[in-house]
């Protein structure tokens, strides 16, 4: 059987985005290079993406819609007798049990700990174990078993919370004080409540060091027999609004100074220790991790899925295509085409988005380096956090130049700016719980000042 395919597995929301374009590039540009065959799975009826389906028919794209799960697998079954299925791929969390499922049917070889992507404390005891070096102190239990002193003496302040299973770095706070641990504990279950609409039920906390130090991450592919073909790293920038604008900035930094920081060599190492440790295989992975003031590589979270962002910034600054690294584990990471950066918004915690500053935006658009804005206007009006798959994005801003300083310099503009863009409101019955907190402590003041 000579003919090739890669399984793509996607939901209708995934296919209408905005994101769905830069995956649908990768596939084209790997069907063009390598003359792979790409099939997309979807659910329900071929009727609802009529005119999406056309476009990708004409990329002579392989489209399947399904029912349910069973008619999915046998689906796949009958697409594995006319090619050699090398890949099953989904940039869906929701459909990461689902991946699992096809690739154990088509006895594709597969990671020793399936879960290792979901859990963060499997993550954590099995790099532990392999090489302490390269671990980190940590705890994990229900809420409510959690003990601040065995914490105290255990890993000590300031270390990270965190949910240990599948909320994709929702709740994830650094806690610096036994008050603001209390605190936590006391307003998680607010949260888990939420986590119903995913599917998620785990109560289990993680409680782990802090690593101080730059935060990166770089993408890699590791094949059926464990070789690995690695990418260019990024670093990840955060600005975070804790309980005043309610959302979290994130920028991802593709540039010829980020290049610089890297000891390639060192770096390979560490990804070799660590695909060692935790027994990965016939997957990608998005390894995020830090560098310390020691010069010491830490692991903060291994994910599997490959899509959207991923994709496209390395595709821009360097000119790779990720999926490539399926099928030609010779590839190397090249050098930097473009400086690159993209700075995301994203709800985390609850609030309702009544309007975008189009003053600002209209400033942000004029610079030179800024190609492309997305916004999102379709959440105006609405509540928008944590959905099943992901938080929501509000908007992403995206910046190129062959000019590191003229980058940066537009870059800076935009950090400066940020906090103004959105016009936002609690939900009404948060409204209602801080205003009435609010009054009762006015009226205390008074009968104080009595």
């Amino acid at each position: 059987m000579h003919k090739k395919a890669i399984v793509h597995i996607m939901t209708k929301a995934r296919m209408k985005s905005d994101a769905f374009t830069a995956e649908i590039d990768a596939i084209e540009d790997l069907s063009e290079k390598c003359g792979i065959k790409n099939a997309i799975f979807y659910k329900w009826e071929k009727i609802e993406y009529k005119d999406l389906i056309n476009k990708l028919e004409k990329l002579w794209i392989l489209l399947f819609n399904y029912s349910n799960k069973e008619d999915l697998k046998e689906q796949v079954l009958e697409l594995d007798k006319k090619y050699k299925i090398l890949f099953v791929s989904t940039p869906l969390e929701l459909l990461v049990n689902v991946v699992t499922e096809i690739k154990s049917i088509l006895w594709h070889v597969q990671s020793d700990h399936p879960d290792i992507f979901r859990d963060k404390h499997l993550q954590r005891e099995l790099i532990q174990s392999h090489n302490p070096e390269l671990g980190i102190k940590f705890i994990k239990g229900e809420p409510e078993a959690l003990d601040i002193l065995e914490i105290e003496e255990k890993v000590w302040y300031p270390f990270i919370i965190k949910p240990v299973d599948g909320v994709q770095s929702a709740w994830v706070e650094k806690i610096t004080t036994r008050k603001q641990f209390e605190s936590y504990i006391k307003h998680y279950h607010y949260f888990h409540d939420r986590l119903k609409s995913r599917w998620v039920d785990s109560k289990i906390l993680i409680v782990e060091e802090f690593i101080d130090g730059k935060l990166y991450s770089v993408d890699y592919f590791v094949s059926w027999d464990g070789d690995i073909t690695v990418s260019k790293p990024i670093k990840v920038r955060l600005w975070i609004d804790v309980d005043v604008d309610d959302y979290c900035c994130i920028a991802r930094i593709s540039t010829e100074k980020t290049d610089g920081e890297f000891k390639w060599m060192r770096l390979k190492s560490f990804i070799k220790s660590t695909v060692q440790a935790t027994w990965i295989k016939n997957t990608f992975v998005h390894h995020e991790f830090k560098i310390n003031s020691k010069w010491e590589f830490k692991t903060i979270e291994l994910n599997w899925r490959i899509g959207w962002w991923r994709l496209e910034v390395l595709k821009r600054s360097c000119d790779v295509n990720l999926y490539e690294f399926i099928v030609n584990p010779e590839m190397k990471a090249t050098k930097l085409k473009l400086n690159n950066i993209a700075v995301n918004i994203y709800a985390t915690k609850r609030w309702i988005l009544t309007w975008f500053n189009k003053k600002i935006l209209e400033k942000i658009s004029q610079r030179s380096t800024v190609y492309k804005i997305d916004l999102e206007e379709g959440f105006i009006g609405k509540e928008v956090w944590l959905t099943r798959d992901w938080f929501v994005k509000v908007w992403v801003i995206k910046l190129e130049d062959s000019d590191y300083k003229k980058l940066r310099k537009d870059y800076l503009y935009v950090k400066s700016k940020y906090h103004d863009l959105l016009e936002i409101e609690q939900p009404p019955e948060i409204m209602k719980k801080r205003k009435y907190v609010f009054n009762k402590v006015k009226n205390f003041l008074k009968l104080k000042d009595k």
